[in-house]
């Protein structure tokens, strides 16, 4: 993956076949993060139960300003978190060049709890919650809508409370706009030369505005503007996080206990059962539902605006990860290093890809590392990337290996050896590696359309343009078939 990996060749089932010039799309690969998230939010950890993690971007740590310089708008939300019960004593907001973040406020040592957040202080949208607003969004409206739609209906409910909203002092220091590639014109979007992201964008803002006109026709008063509604999309999008479903908090189950104990001994009365047998029976229900609360429940998901941990920036080094400590009801971070006073403390966004980090974030990522690489070519795996056999049933083994080395996050790689990455590891770095080879073959498939031997005007007899053209047609199927079998491997990454 150097400056010269030339040649990616086309096999046929009968005739191999080389196209040349095709470094452009395999460089494309260098500035590739890991994959996408469906949901576009970022992960959280389930402590005691299961693990989330949280979203993923790039910064650098520079020098903080003093803080007699930050915005009296950082004062007062450092006020209103503590208000909040939000312990966070080791952060203070601060001004780093270009960006606001968080830093420490004191030397912060490897396992030291940097942040946590009560539940209450989170906005969340849990499965099969209920319309919290339906005297203003018709319940049928917002059954049917997804997470972030509700989110940010939620949002725009909040803020209209003024002072009065729980979440008062967080909704005031968000963001009050953005730059991200929902905000370019036609004409700046051509300037990425990258037609599959743009057209992504084309169908957000189609989506958004067919969005925001079902939100109109289902409000029943004071229906919300087309540019508040993208605004608050943009929070949700930029600054949730999601996880496993943990199920109702420990002490609401807790509350059903007493009326367990009364109707086992209530029963005892009624058919006579030994105390001990109906107590026995009581106590495996409350466990059952614990044990399904932490472990059974793992396939729901709930999304979270967890306040003062969301003011904090990506780095894709991080290893700090947000995480919900289930018998605490409550989000927390832990440093998973050691901070000097002053420094930035960054968390992880958790595995995404730089196509989407540039729509949602408006930021882009380039990480794979010259170390990366000398470890694909210590393990003998690099000339199978300068030459590449895309064929009807995908990319060669080798060739796989290699690119899940180079798109892995920097705990993947750590943790796996270069034999370990022959196989699938992860399900959503899997992903991601497929849809980039992926986006090879639909580049390769532009430049197709762009050969001189398709064009009007080419000064070739007739016979040779003829034969040319049969020729790309034939290798045009093999990428169109590559294509399906790849998007079939995306769709089962995503199942397990």
């Amino acid at each position: 993956m150097t400056g010269n990996m030339a040649r990616t060749v086309l096999q046929d089932v009968t005739q191999p076949c080389v196209c040349s010039q095709l470094c452009p799309p395999l460089q494309r690969l260098r500035a590739y993060n890991v994959p996408s998230v469906s949901s576009q939010s970022a992960y959280f950890h389930t402590k005691h139960a299961y693990s989330l993690r949280s979203r993923t971007a790039v910064c650098c740590a520079r020098t903080v300003q003093s803080q007699s310089t930050l915005p009296q708008l950082d004062q007062e939300f450092q006020a209103w978190w503590q208000s909040a019960d939000v312990k966070a004593d080791a952060l203070v907001p601060a001004e780093f060049a270009d960006l606001r973040g968080m830093a420490a406020a004191t030397a912060i040592n490897t396992g030291d709890s940097v942040v946590t957040l009560p539940r209450t202080a989170a906005l969340l949208v849990t499965p099969k919650m209920k319309c919290p607003f339906p005297d203003l969004i018709d319940q049928a409206y917002w059954a049917k809508s997804q997470w972030f739609e509700k989110m940010a209906l939620m949002l725009l409910h909040e803020r209209k409370k003024g002072k009065n909203s729980a979440v008062s002092g967080y909704i005031e220091q968000l963001p009050a706009r953005f730059d991200t590639l929902f905000h370019w014109s036609p004409e700046e979007l051509q300037l990425l030369m990258y037609p599959p992201l743009i057209q992504q964008v084309q169908q957000q803002k189609q989506y958004w505005h067919d969005h925001y006109k079902n939100v109109k026709a289902a409000s029943s008063d004071n229906p919300v503007g087309e540019d508040e509604l993208v605004w608050a999309l943009e929070c949700v999008r930029s600054r949730a996080f999601s996880g496993p479903y943990s199920g109702p908090p420990v002490k609401d189950r807790a509350k059903l206990v007493l009326p367990f104990v009364l109707a086992a001994l209530a029963y005892t009365q009624v058919a006579h059962l030994p105390l001990e047998q109906i107590l026995n029976g009581a106590i495996a229900a409350v466990l059952f539902n614990i044990i399904y609360d932490t472990l059974l429940s793992r396939k729901l998901r709930w999304f979270a605006m967890c306040p003062v941990i969301d003011s904090m920036n990506h780095q894709s080094t991080s290893t700090n990860e947000v995480a919900y400590e289930y018998f605490g009801d409550r989000f927390s971070v832990t440093a998973e290093r050691k901070y000097k006073q002053g420094e930035q403390v960054f968390i992880t966004y958790g595995q995404q890809s730089n196509d989407k980090l540039l729509q949602y974030y408006g930021l882009t990522v380039l990480n794979i590392t010259k170390e990366r690489i000398q470890c694909v070519q210590q393990a003998g795996l690099l000339p199978s990337l300068e030459q590449v056999a895309l064929t009807r049933q995908g990319m060669p083994a080798n060739s796989l290996q290699a690119v899940r080395m180079l798109l892995a996050s920097e705990q993947l790689h750590s943790q796996c050896s270069a034999a370990d990455f022959a196989k699938q590891i992860e399900p959503l770095h899997e992903e991601s590696c497929l849809q980039a080879v992926k986006d090879v073959c639909v580049s390769l498939s532009n430049q197709q359309s762009r050969n001189p031997a398709r064009r009007s005007d080419n000064k070739a007899s007739q016979a040779r343009q003829d034969l040319a053209k049969a020729f790309l047609q034939q290798k045009g199927r093999v990428l169109q078939t590559c294509c399906k079998t790849l998007d079939n491997q995306i769709r089962q990454a995503r199942k397990t």
